[in-house]
Parts: structure tokens; sequence; C-alpha cells
């Protein structure tokens, strides 16, 4: 585990806490983890993968009662949309 650790130190990597999870920090914690405080972060709050599993979440109420191949045939076919979606807008700027 320590070995892991060293790794990182090299590579530079600093933790960031998103921004709307930021509110939950104490305020040392935000001061040296925020988003908002990161240089070089710009707009980025950090949130996109909460974003994606937020709109996984209409998905329940129509899977919670298939089987185990279907759910994951429908987590599979809605992530798949959402990338050619998101793809597709890339071209619309």
């Amino acid at each position: 585990m320590r070995e892991s650790l060293h790794h990182i130190k090299e590579l530079n990597l600093h933790g960031v806490v998103p921004a709307f999870h930021g509110h939950a920090h104490n305020r040392l914690c935000q001061v040296q983890h925020h988003s908002k405080s990161k240089v070089g972060a710009g707009k980025e709050d950090f949130e996109t993968c909460e974003r994606v599993f937020s709109e996984s979440n209409a998905l329940a109420p129509e899977t919670r009662n298939t089987t185990e191949f279907h759910r994951h045939q429908a987590l599979d076919e809605h992530f798949r949309f959402a990338d050619m979606d998101k793809y597709a807008n890339l071209c619309m700027s």
C-alpha cells in the first residue's frame, strides 16, 4: 500500500472534492481540496460521473423486476445511447 502512495506523489496527483459535495466537508478540507480552489481546474465541477449515474436512475422502475440479463441489457443500451447522443452534440456547436 505504501508503495502505491509513493507513485501518487511521483505523478503529482491531487485529490479534489467535487463542487456539489464540497458543502459536506469541513472548511479546511474545502480550502485544500475543493475544485474551485484548484489552480487549473477551470470551470470543471468534477460532477460528471454523478450526472451520468443520476440519469441512469430512471431505469430503476423499469428494470426492478427483470432478470439480471435484461437489467444489464437495459443499462448497456442506456449508456450506449447516452454516448452516441453526447458525441452527436459535440459536432452541433
